[in-house]
């Protein structure tokens, strides 16, 4: 399996994973958030594939990751020197893109087998450490991922990044963001990005 279709299953593990309970369901703990909401997406995904399905995940993604906070993130400094239409219209491209990269990600990922191995404080909440690993093909190496998950201040909690075998999703968005900007400007890379939407592409 490649580095890079390693690391889309494990994210599809991972942030997929934590949508299949309703927005207003709670937890005690980061883990137990994203453990319940493992077991519900897992049997999401064994129903027949169809819009239904696809909406549903997706709606229960809405609600689970901070994806305006994912997108200011992402952008840095640059978020700063953008007006509200700009951020809305990023932050809404991303989030479909986040979205398809997931969908397409955890078509390959039920024959995993997903150990939560506690949780730690971090600097916004607390840090979720898991080990996916492969219940077909015993030589393959264990993905470890990590979830930063911010504290509710609202009723429910909410995963601001995922970090796959050290590979910060925040930290690799905003290394080729800036990358773009610095080289074309937000515009480009904001139509770069629905160019990709519209293709069926990910970012």
């Amino acid at each position: 399996m490649s580095r890079l279709f390693r690391t889309l299953a494990s994210l599809g593990i991972t942030l997929a994973a934590l949508a299949a309970l309703e927005p207003q369901a709670l937890a005690d703990s980061a883990q137990e958030f994203i453990q319940a909401r493992q077991s519900q997406v897992s049997a999401l995904l064994r129903q027949s594939p169809g819009a239904q399905r696809d909406k549903q995940i997706a709606g229960i993604l809405d609600g689970m990751i901070d994806y305006e906070g994912l997108a200011k993130s992402s952008l840095a400094t640059h978020w700063a020197d953008l007006s509200e239409t700009q951020r809305k219209d990023f932050t809404d491209v991303l989030k479909r893109l986040v979205q398809r990269n997931y969908e397409r990600s955890i078509k390959g990922i039920l024959d995993y087998r997903v150990d939560f191995l506690g949780e730690e404080p971090g600097p916004e909440g607390a840090l979720v450490h898991t080990r996916a690993s492969s219940t077909t093909d015993q030589r393959e190496e264990p993905i470890t991922i990590d979830y930063r998950v911010a504290s509710p201040s609202s009723g429910t909690f909410r995963v601001i990044d995922v970090v796959t075998e050290g590979s910060s999703l925040v930290s690799n968005y905003k290394s080729q963001f800036h990358r773009a900007i610095q080289k074309d400007g937000f515009e480009a890379l904001l139509k770069r990005m629905k160019d990709k939407l519209a293709k069926g592409q990910t970012v």
